[in-house]
């Protein structure tokens, strides 16, 4: 990986197995990258247009050695420790992300935002992963003045 290309933002989580992390987060197009996994951490690359963005899963007792001592990990199925946000370039691209990750055994829509975020000029969709972290996925609609998400324009 050439320097250009490196990951300049990483996202730490735990994860109860991160082989079947593993398997999850491959199925939502994530890149693994083999030269910086291990058994205990598996670490991807996020798909464009976040590709600058490495996400590292550890095994628990690995993300240990990587919090304050003394505190806790969080039950992400009980407890809300953050919310990632993706922005991708189509409505249909959100709802794929939804649907690759249910197939892959996480969970749609752990809470809805009234007309998918509509009134915030995004349309706007969630998904849990194998481990309950919530994962939004949005993207501009077509004429909003939201800077940030995609271009809210369909891909031809």
């Amino acid at each position: 990986m050439s320097r250009e290309n490196k990951p300049n933002f990483f996202l730490n989580i735990s994860a109860a197995d991160p082989t079947a992390a593993e398997t999850f987060f491959k199925a939502l197009g994530l890149t693994l990258l083999p030269d910086w996994s291990m058994e205990t951490t598996k670490t991807f690359l996020l798909p464009a247009p976040n590709q600058k963005i490495c996400l590292m899963v550890h095994a628990p007792d690995c993300f240990r050695q990587f919090i304050r001592p003394g505190s806790d990990i969080v039950d992400a199925h009980t407890s809300t420790e953050t919310l990632f946000s993706l922005a991708v370039d189509s409505r249909e691209e959100v709802d794929s992300w939804i649907d690759n990750a249910v197939n892959a055994g996480g969970k749609a829509d752990p809470y809805k935002i009234e007309d998918f975020g509509k009134a915030m000029g995004m349309y706007t969709r969630a998904f849990s992963d194998l481990d309950g972290h919530i994962w939004e996925v949005l993207t501009d609609l077509p004429g909003s003045t939201c800077a940030g998400a995609g271009s809210g324009e369909k891909k031809e």
